[in-house]
This record gives structure tokens, C-alpha cells and sequence, in this order.
């Protein structure tokens, strides 16, 4: 029997089912909310002291969240893509395929971006069914099911999660 009791392998069988099914979203609910509380925060902590008596740092707070909210929801797509195009230059450049530069870095930051921002959905949706179907199959295993029966759920939710995640 493994170390964890029932409970935490129903719940992490439960967060694979969840992060295969509706990972993508929840990723890009994550992100909207991280940057609303930040710019929120921003806006609230750069009020004039002479306003922190009256009730308007709580508005330009809540102001600056809900405009930060809006911004980390459309700019996610973006903004995953430039990092993502980021690491695959550095990787290039570290293992010597290209020479390190800054205009080099900056052409081919750009050109992965573009091409990973047309694939972005699909690899995000592949990424959390893939991570979903992992957790769903070691949930399983945690519990005592039997590792074939284990893997063909495991695929079956990947499958589904996938599909899933790719029509809306």
C-alpha cells in the first residue's frame, strides 16, 4: 500500500481531473487575477498620503484590479509566447548552435514567439491534459489500482481533457 491514505489519492485523482479538463482557463483566470491584484496594489499604494484618510485608495485599488484583471487576461497568450520564445533562444544560444548577441537573442526571441503564439492553445491544452492525465495516474496508483487499469484511465483522460480544453 502506498504512503498516502484514500483521501489524498480521491484528491489528487479529483486536481488531474480538474487540471486536464479546464486547465487552460483556470491558468489564464490565475494569471488575470495575479496581474489585477498587482496593478491594484500599484494603484493603491502610489496614492498620495493625503488621500490614504479617505475612502479613494480603496476605489483606485479596486479600479486598478479590475483594469489589471483585463490586461493579464488578453495579454496571456502574448506574454507566455515572448517568455517561452525567450528560453528556446537562450537554450540555442547556451549550447552553441548560435552566437551570443543581443540582436540575435532579440530576432529569435521574436521568431519563436510568433511561431509558439500560433500554437499557444494547443500546447497549453496538451501541457495540463498531460499533466492532468499524470496526476489522474498517480492517484490511481496511490490508491491500489492496478497500473494497466491505472495508465487506460490515465490516456482516456488525457484524450478527453484534450479535446476538450481545444473546442472552447
Amino acid at each position: 500500500m502506498s504512503p498516502i491514505g484514500f483521501w489524498d489519492s480521491a484528491i489528487l485523482v479529483l486536481l488531474g481531473v480538474i487540471t486536464a479538463f479546464w486547465g487552460v482557463k483556470f491558468a489564464r483566470l490565475l494569471a488575470s487575477l495575479v496581474f489585477g491584484l498587482a496593478m491594484g496594489y500599484v494603484f493603491y499604494a502610489y496614492s498620495t498620503p493625503a488621500l490614504k484618510a479617505t475612502l479613494l485608495p480603496l476605489v483606485l485599488f479596486l479600479l486598478g484590479f479590475v483594469v489589471g484583471a483585463m490586461i493579464g487576461f488578453s495579454a496571456f497568450k502574448l506574454v507566455v509566447s515572448l517568455l517561452s520564445g525567450y528560453v528556446v533562444s537562450e537554450i540555442l544560444m547556451s549550447t552553441g548552435y548560435v552566437v551570443h548577441n543581443e540582436t540575435a537573442i532579440l530576432v529569435l526571441t521574436l521568431a519563436f514567439a510568433a511561431i509558439i503564439y500560433a500554437l499557444m492553445e494547443k500546447m497549453l491544452a496538451l501541457g495540463f491534459s498531460l499533466l492532468g492525465a499524470g496526476l489522474v495516474y498517480r492517484g490511481l496508483l496511490a490508491a491500489g489500482v492496478q497500473p494497466a487499469f491505472s495508465l487506460l484511465v490515465a490516456v482516456a483522460v488525457f484524450i478527453l481533457g484534450f479535446i476538450v480544453q481545444t473546442r472552447g
